[in-house]
């Protein structure tokens, strides 16, 4: 894939880039999911992760955006699907409606109990459980399997009880970090997603 995308890019201009990234994730979705200013968002956010992930990094030339600025970019190449005010506004509103989205994750641990596997993030650069913000529609177990699978690369749905499970509401977030014991010392533990975790 790298390949291929690397050959299309070689002699496209950045805004035609872009031209096709929100056409690809932001113009041809289901109107519903441009019904609000955070299903918009999840949208542009979905373009910036594969922006970064993938075209910055095989075609460096090209800036870095962060979200703020990938989103002003996007936006104002198209601004029909706009009808909030100021985006500016529109992604405080964003970054503050995230805040409170519920985190489900795992605390991964070995037979005896004495070793747990934990993960840095590249933007944190702290370390904490495999863990992760539930999608629209996703069961907290599925959501908890899912961020350590692609945090790690281990797949813990046989090992998962949904009654071991530590709950916390902090500053209006839910967490749920399920409890997994006999995870295997030897297993050579990877993330999947790409530039989500340092270490």
């Amino acid at each position: 894939m790298s390949i291929q995308l690397r050959d299309g890019l070689a002699n496209q201009s950045l805004d035609r880039v872009l031209e096709d990234l929100l056409v690809r994730f932001v113009v041809n979705v289901p109107e519903e999911d441009l019904s609000s200013i955070e299903r918009v968002f999840f949208q542009v956010e979905e373009a910036q992760w594969f922006y970064s992930d993938f075209i910055h990094q095989i075609c460096p030339d090209f800036p870095p955006m962060k979200m703020k600025s990938f989103s002003a970019k996007v936006l104002e190449k198209c601004p029909l699907i706009w009808k909030w005010g100021d985006p500016d506004d529109a992604l405080s509103r964003f970054g503050k409606y995230k805040s409170t989205i519920p985190v489900r994750g795992v605390a991964l641990m070995n037979k005896d109990l004495s070793k747990v596997v934990l993960v840095k993030g590249t933007e944190s650069n702290t370390w904490s459980f495999p863990r992760g913000k539930i999608s629209k529609g996703e069961s907290d177990i599925d959501c908890a399997v899912r961020e350590v699978e692609e945090e790690t690369g281990f797949n813990c749905r046989d090992l998962i009880n949904e009654n071991e499970v530590l709950e916390r509401t902090i500053r209006g977030k839910n967490y749920k970090i399920y409890l997994v014991r006999n995870v295997p010392e030897d297993y050579n533990f990877e993330p999947q997603a790409r530039f989500e975790i340092a270490g």
